[in-house]
């Protein structure tokens, strides 16, 4: 027995560390270097197993770099922007029509109450509580379970058994989730925001069930630089290994799904055991962070199909299999972790139900209208016609491909058609610019980009009309400017 584990013992170590000896197949006469192939199996399982795993290093991200921003603790804290979002909020796709709200919690040792103010005349929450793989699990606010009435949402695991009379019972696979919430205000004046602060520090409570103290702490968010995205930049100081590590450490390990943890063994990454890589296997894991970050990019560069076909270079946010999954991208037969990887490399959030889009729907556009992805080196345009069918107002927002967060450091995020200060034709219709340097160039209705880094753009459009559903109107393509 003894010999038998030394043997295998060598056998790992030789797959790990270099090795210079080669050998010739007999049969095919191929040359095949023993270092190469270990360097590309630790490479192959590095990158699938690192695809599946973006939502846990995703979610582990945002909770972990807010708490520990902020202070507070995860099932008692609630964090809130008193105004929309500026660049300072480095999330994922953001919104900066409405400010947001977040929890973060853990059933580890015991339920959670969440408990969710009823909707007024001025206030109302649009909000989603999600499981740590970012699978929704039920709404709330009027578009949701409590239908604009409030209530107590207690969050359980699967099976439990306690008194559950008078909440609205959320069960949840993870030991850990959060919620996001969007606070619909009727306008962001300075009252309007007032109220919603009111609304959300009077309303909101957050704590352990059964338990003596059910004070909630309140933490703003505003003005202060949040980095909650997936940081595959070397400046930041835990690596996306080491957030997959920790990830790992906090949640509930998936019975159906242990080929995948044995490939993130493979790579050193185990629950219960120390993430200590050699030198050489820390440099092969940066390779692969960077490697899955291009893969990444050009999958959510081509994911999604195009929403008019020929006709346009605009496509849905998403691909056709969160749809068909209510975004757990689990089907009967096969499971979309590929997919499921590029999405929540770019969003956090997905709702539950589609009732969002009865309010608000909105397109990517990631290309020009040759085809070319659209980098901060060029300037470019799209021109709007006055008759978008949109029945509030419809906005553009500008996000780093590197990041899928906000243009960092930008002094304008985006346009929104019911702004005062846009501009507008003597038809009705508007035309928008992108550019590194829009005072220069004397551009109106301008939205500021990075020279060499790549972006896109999401067009929302709110209280769509069936015009826009049927096919009737077809946005215009973003063409490049020829600035020579």
């Amino acid at each position: 027995m003894k010999k038998s584990v030394i043997s295998l013992a060598l056998c790992v170590a030789t797959v790990l560390t270099p090795v210079s000896s080669s050998f010739a197949s007999s049969d095919t006469g191929v040359h095949i270097e023993t270092a190469s192939i270990a360097e590309l199996r630790f490479e192959r399982r590095a990158l699938e197993a690192g695809t599946w795993f973006i939502p846990q290093v995703l979610y582990e991200t945002i909770a972990s770099e807010t708490i520990a921003k902020f202070g507070g603790d995860r099932n008692s804290t609630v964090y809130f922007f008193e105004r929309p979002v500026t660049w300072h909020a480095q999330m994922m796709t953001g919104n900066n029509n409405t400010p947001y709200v977040h929890t973060y919690h853990s059933i580890e040792d015991g339920p959670v109450v969440i408990e969710i103010p009823a909707a007024t005349e001025d206030n109302a929450f649009f909000g989603t509580l999600l499981d740590s793989w970012h699978k929704p699990l039920i709404d709330v606010g009027p578009d949701g379970a409590d239908q604009g009435k409030g209530g107590k949402y207690l969050i359980v695991p699967k099976g439990y058994k306690g008194d559950t009379d008078g909440y609205i019972v959320v069960e949840q696979d993870t030991f850990q989730g959060y919620t996001t919430i969007r606070s619909m205000t009727k306008t962001t004046s300075e009252e309007d925001m007032k109220g919603h602060v009111d609304y959300v520090t009077k309303g909101v409570r957050m704590y352990p069930l059964g338990s003596s103290n059910t004070q909630t702490t309140f933490k703003a968010m505003d003005n202060v630089v949040i980095d909650t995205h997936l940081q595959w930049q070397e400046h930041f100081s835990t690596s996306f290994w080491e957030r997959a590590h920790q990830a790992l450490q906090n949640e509930v390990i998936k019975s159906d799904e242990k080929a995948m943890y044995g490939m993130l063994r493979h790579l050193g990454l185990v629950k219960g055991e120390a993430f200590a890589p050699s030198q050489q296997q820390q440099v092969m894991l940066n390779e692969a962070s960077a490697k899955l970050h291009a893969e990444m990019k050009d999958s959510f560069t081509h994911y999604a199909p195009k929403l008019w076909g020929e006709q346009s270079q605009w496509t849905i946010p998403v691909n056709p299999e969160m749809m068909l999954t209510n975004a757990t991208y689990t089907a009967d037969y096969w499971h979309d972790y590929v997919g499921r990887g590029t999405t929540f490399a770019y969003y956090i959030a997905p709702p539950k139900s589609l009732a969002e889009s009865r309010s608000t729907t909105y397109i990517k556009g990631i290309l020009d209208a040759d085809g070319n992805p659209m980098f901060g080196d060029y300037d470019y345009t799209i021109h709007v016609p006055a008759n978008v069918p949109a029945e509030r107002f419809w906005s553009f927002l500008t996000y780093s491909m590197e990041t899928g967060s906000f243009i960092y450091e930008a002094d304008r995020l985006g346009w929104a058609s019911n702004e005062p200060e846009m501009a507008f034709n003597q038809d009705g219709s508007t035309d928008i610019y992108w550019s590194s340097d829009c005072e220069s160039r004397g551009y109106t209705n301008c939205m500021p980009i990075t020279k060499g880094e790549q972006f896109f753009t999401l067009f929302r459009l709110y209280g769509p009309q069936a015009e826009f559903f049927n096919g009737n109107f077809v946005l215009d393509d973003i063409q490049r400017i020829d600035t020579k």
